[in-house]
């Protein structure tokens, strides 16, 4: 199987797992109380939790590193991958990998993703969500700029990784109705960074 098949793969199993988070979360929302006028400032404080918490952790950070800027215990699901929780059940996982450091051997965050975002993305009133019409202009070659214009949103960060090639990966999500989205990998720095692959259900 060639690197692209394989990192296609990847990225399409991550998209259906973050496909099928969403819609746990869809059941149990009918439990919650929508709190009335003080929702939207609700769910705006909330990503603003979220993020804060994800974007403590950086690519090429030791595990020491990572576990003193989070400041709690990890889980470790699998072998160098590891959880991490705050009280308020905001969430990063990172994937720790030697091949990424200068000395070959000291194992690094490579990846990292974001996890309790489903709880908020579900919730997005429609004048924050994307038409079919819309995820239908994209393509691939398109930068991060192009399709923000197209799309009339920044998109929500789903993970980060380091490259072979040494540029970051970056997947980001629009969602459309229900719970649709739009995924697309983008590759190189902000702002100058390329749509890879596109993946809309």
């Amino acid at each position: 199987m060639t690197k692209s098949k394989i990192k296609l793969l990847i990225f399409l199993m991550a998209v259906l797992v973050s496909a099928s988070v969403f819609m746990a979360g869809c059941s149990q929302q009918g439990t919650k109380d929508t709190g009335g006028g003080t929702k939207a400032a609700d769910s705006t404080a909330a990503l603003k939790e979220i993020y804060a918490f994800y974007d403590k952790v950086q690519l090429g950070q030791t595990k020491a590193e990572v576990d003193t800027a989070l400041g709690v215990t990890a889980k470790e699901p699998m072998t160098d991958v590891f959880q991490y929780t705050d009280t308020n059940g905001n969430g990063v996982m990172i994937g720790l990998s030697s091949v990424f450091s200068q000395d070959g051997t000291s194992k690094i965050v490579f990846n990292k993703s974001v996890e309790g975002l489903e709880a908020y993305l579900i919730t997005l009133p429609d004048d924050k969500r994307i038409t079919d019409e819309q995820a239908q202009s994209i393509s691939e070659g398109m930068t991060y700029e192009e399709i923000k214009a197209k799309l009339g949103g920044n998109g929500y960060e789903l993970s980060s990784t380091q490259s072979i090639e040494g540029k970051p990966q970056i997947d980001r999500v629009w969602m459309k109705n229900g719970v649709s989205m739009l995924t697309v990998k983008f590759s190189g720095p902000d702002k100058t960074d390329v749509a890879t692959i596109i993946v809309d259900f």
